[in-house]
């Protein structure tokens, strides 16, 4: 073992940071300096004798990434249990990998040690600003050391480092270069005696106080024979041998090499083509001869340990490896790569050797299974780096279709990870090929993903063009659907910049594209669009009479996305008539339109009740349900869906004898007027009346009949607020079947679906299943994950569901500060929404944690109605301080349309016509928390 000189100070900055991780207060400390430095061997010491758990990964010096390479090995064992299988979401995996982080780190003080990080693939580093907080509660310190010369701009380590110091859980140390006396103590150690100053000083001045050089340096001296005592008995050079030391590190490390029997050295070149660190196995398996392994270790080329071997640095790797002959070279790759097929090795290393060995076919093959992996593991900028490296070495004419996937595979990757040029180049690519190989369809296809990609970078006149480029191709090949979609696109986007004249040209194709396809769905959603065209334009009237005529075919074919899409395009609508100005909420401007008799309003009323219950306005729901259920003149389907909301929303507020009628009327209603989601919905209530009465039996037998009959709908929007519920509630009653049917159930909707309410409900059913299956860990991550999907959702009864779940489950691990914040946020909104159920389990949990929460039950009269999500709050804060949609979009990294819809989502939920009314309602019911901000008028 080398001695460590000159690094009194670092090892004291590391000792604080242990003892702070020792005390809970760990994070992260990042350790850089150039090559050579002794890095590694200054943590080896920090680390040695300390009375924790060390867990080491490395990354390699390659080309092609394997993604969470430092990690793989680590966290292999625990992965196999918690690995979500392929097909996941990246969410489910992050999840995975932070319940398998915290599963290694739950036994006491820990250091995580990721050496050369400059080298990381991309997965890691985006991964590296999270550990902190998925390990707050843990006693450990996160290490990372980086050789600052090897971080170009742009590398994603400058990312997370940013990141990290942002949240103030970053240390960085400096290692510098080594004193003249240090470097001195060092050669002493190194020959073995002490030294003169002149060998000292021209150590120093060749190595440049670097410490790997210097001791190859000194070992050279002594080797060489270039030594002898003077007579001071101090080592010294002796006299008359001229150049006595070697020019270059390169130059030293050979000196040694060139001394070793040709077998070894030949040896050496093998185990360098391997690269800095292998399986011993594989050398042996090489070599044939395996005691020329062991002549390799004891000559202190390399080092062995637990069957893993290294040279002694990388850099003495980089040497013997630059002097191997470059036939023998290519065929030591061509060797190690064929040898490696038959392991289990990642298939990007085994392309690195193929590379190398200048094999393009092998690499290309395994170039392609490395980015399948990668993708697979939801590493995108890993895999679009391994296709398109792949792309690269393409013979040109071969296997045409399977290169033209691959471009599809490099657009969607590179999408996903934000690489949007590479992306375009892909599209533009892969069209053009469609174009010339005469596939029309695959040329549409190729252009409206070229579409959507130029719309990421704000290429708008680029897009537009592209995305008719798309709907003219789609339309040649008869696919009048996916015409429609992409006119629609266009043209709301012609409308969102007020190119009215041009949005309705398009719109108006779109329109006979959807009728030719039978699509009523986007019939109504072309629609809603023409129509604010024309009142954009001048045209408030009819503009006006086509929203009514969408809205009236989205209510009558139940679609309910298209609805909503309607409805804002409605609310546009009318603030073009000059009726309220751009101060109505689309719900509050559809109840307007309601206030007409006839089939269309009662339909009207009942279908917006759905989004106002997701949104949280209850009160409001509630009321427009009974002005149906009320009339004699409403049909049959506005009855039912009336009755089975106002039912669910009566059972959440603990009046089961009240909810029973209409929850049991609703689902005959529904079968004559044939609303098959209505069934859904009533049964949900039914199920909520049975836990409210304490009939356990009831709401059980209720959930499982929701069940049987959605299995028959495959509807993927009614389904996820009850099963979000039924997975806890057979989670607590210990029914794993009936809790794995109901994770199926949501599954399967988060895969029809695909929106943050969906994969929200999926994770938290997935957190049930690892509660009951007695891993409280990892159901706190997905419980954690489950809320966050829901930050921008505006979905409160959702979102409380879970926090309640997550507090509930973080008390029990001991985390109670944690489980006070999610549980305090839940007990709030419960009661805002009157949710007494949700209130009173809210309130219990709290008080098991010490915290009085006073009233548990129903809001009496005159408290605040409405709660605000918070995100919500966040936009309203910024709106009382004056603030544009613009300015409130770029300060919380929102689109304009998402604050446009909060607001409208905060005016229906207060109930308030203007901005200014919002905001004085919120004030008076003490919605508005202005700590940690300014308030109104403080600048």
């Amino acid at each position: 073992m080398t001695v460590l000189v000159g690094r009194s100070q670092e090892l004291a900055v590391l000792a604080g940071a242990l003892e702070r991780a020792g005390q809970g207060l760990g994070g992260v400390l990042l350790l850089d300096g150039e090559a050579g430095i002794g890095k590694t061997r200054l943590l080896e010491v920090a680390l040695a004798g300390q009375a924790l758990q060390v867990l080491a990964g490395a990354s390699r010096d390659t080309r092609v990434r394997v993604p969470y390479s430092p990690l793989v090995a680590l966290l292999l064992p625990e992965l196999g249990a918690l690995a979500p299988e392929n097909g996941s979401t990246p969410a489910l995996l992050q999840g995975a990998l932070r319940a398998a982080l915290r599963l290694l780190t739950q036994g006491g003080p820990t250091a995580l040690l990721l050496e050369d990080l400059h080298w990381a693939d991309h997965a890691t580093l985006d991964l590296l600003p999270l550990l902190p907080s998925w390990l707050a509660d843990r006693q450990v310190l996160t290490l990372g050391t980086y050789r600052p010369e090897e971080l170009p701009r742009g590398h994603p380590l400058r990312q997370a480092r940013q990141d990290l110091r942002r949240a103030g859980v970053l240390e960085e140390l400096h290692l510098g270069s080594l004193t003249a006396e240090s470097i001195a103590e060092l050669v002493a150690g190194t020959v073995g005696a002490p030294v003169a100053d002149s060998v000292s000083d021209l150590v120093h001045e060749r190595s440049e106080g670097v410490p790997l050089y210097a001791r190859e340096y000194a070992a050279a001296l002594r080797s060489g024979g270039k030594l002898a005592p003077n007579r001071d008995g101090l080592l010294d050079l002796v006299p008359g041998q001229g150049a006595v030391l070697p020019q270059t590190l390169r130059d030293a490390v050979l000196l040694d090499v060139d001394r070793l029997l040709p077998e070894v050295q030949r040896a050496a070149e093998t185990a360098a083509v391997l690269g800095a660190a292998f399986d011993m196995d594989m050398l042996d398996a090489l070599l044939v001869d395996e005691l020329l392994c062991d002549a390799l270790i004891g000559c202190g080329l390399l080092t062995g340990d637990q069957g893993r071997v290294s040279f002694r640095h990388a850099l003495i790797r980089d040497v013997v490896y630059a002097g191997i002959p470059w036939g023998r070279r290519r065929g030591l790759h061509r060797q190690v790569a064929a040898a490696l097929t038959t392991t289990a090795v990642s298939a990007s290393l085994i392309a690195e050797h193929w590379l190398a060995g200048h094999e393009p076919e092998q690499a290309r093959a395994a170039l392609l299974r490395s980015a399948e992996a990668s993708c697979r593991l939801h590493a995108y900028r890993d895999a679009a780096e391994a296709a398109s490296r792949a792309l690269e070495l393409w013979p040109s004419g071969a296997d045409e279709a399977h290169r033209l996937e691959v471009l599809a595979q490099l657009g969607r990757c590179a999408q996903a990870c934000g690489l949007l040029s590479e992306a375009a180049r892909a599209w533009r690519e892969a069209a053009q090929a469609h174009l010339e190989a005469g596939h029309t369809h695959g040329f549409a296809e190729a252009q409206r993903r070229l579409a959507g990609t130029l719309d990421l970078q704000g290429l708008w006149e680029q897009a537009s063009e592209t995305r008719r480029l798309a709907a003219e191709a789609f339309g040649r090949c008869g696919a009048a659907a996916e015409a429609a979609e992409e006119r629609l696109t266009l043209g709301t986007t012609l409308r969102a910049v007020s190119r009215n004249s041009a949005a309705l040209e398009v719109l108006t194709l779109a329109l006979n594209d959807a009728r030719q396809a039978g699509r009523r769905d986007l019939e109504a959603r072309i629609l809603g669009q023409q129509g604010n065209a024309l009142a954009r334009s001048g045209q408030a009237e009819q503009g006006l009479r086509v929203c009514r005529d969408a809205l009236s075919i989205a209510i009558r074919g139940t679609f309910t996305g298209a609805a909503v899409e309607v409805l804002h395009r409605l609310a546009d609508t009318l603030e073009h008539c000059g009726d309220f100005l751009g101060a109505r909420a689309a719900y509050a401007d559809a109840f307007e339109l309601c206030e007409e008799t006839g089939p269309a309003a009662f339909a009207c009323r009942a279908c917006v009740t759905v989004p106002l219950y997701q949104n949280g306005a209850w009160d409001r729901a509630a009321s427009e349900c009974r002005v149906v259920l009320t009339s004699p003149h409403a049909p049959l389907a506005p009855r039912a869906v009336a009755g089975a909301m106002l039912g669910t929303i009566l059972a959440h507020r603990g009046q089961p004898a009240r909810a029973r009628p209409f929850l049991t009327d609703a689902p005959e209603l529904a079968q004559r007027a044939g609303v098959a989601a209505v069934k859904l919905r009533a049964l949900w209530g039914l199920a909520l009346v049975g836990e409210g009465l304490g009939q356990a039996e009831e709401a059980m037998n209720r959930a499982r009949e929701l069940l049987d009959i959605w299995e028959g709908v495959e509807d993927h929007y009614h389904i996820l607020s009850p099963m979000r519920w039924a997975s806890s509630y057979f989670a607590l009653q210990g029914m794993e079947q009936d809790l794995r049917r109901a994770t199926e159930a949501l599954n399967r909707a988060a895969d029809l679906n695909g929106g943050p309410v969906a994969f929200s409900a999926l994770a938290h059913a997935l957190g049930e299943l690892a509660w009951l299956g007695g891993h409280p860990e990892t159901a706190s991550g997905q419980f954690e994950i489950a809320v966050n999907l829901l930050r921008d959702s505006d979905s409160p009864y959702e979102e409380t569901c879970t926090r309640l779940r997550a507090g509930q489950v973080l008390a029990v691990l001991g985390r109670a500060e944690e489980a006070k914040e999610h549980l305090s946020t839940a007990h709030r909104v419960a009661r805002n929404l009157n949710a007494v159920m949700l209130t009173q389990q809210a309130a219990a949990a709290l008080e098991g944690l010490g915290v009085v929460t006073g009233r548990r039950g129903v809001r009496p009269t005159g408290e605040p109605a409405n709660g605000l999500t918070r995100r919500q709050s966040e936009v309203l804060k910024l709106v009382a301080l004056g603030r544009s949609d613009k300015a409130i979009a770029q300060e919380l990294r929102l689109s304009p349309r998402t604050v446009e819809m909060h607001m409208s989502h905060i005016l229906a939920s207060l109930d308030s016509r203007s901005r200014t009314e919002a905001v004085r309602k919120a004030a008076e019911q003490g919605l508005l928390d202005w700590r940690g901000s300014p308030g109104p008028g403080i600048t």
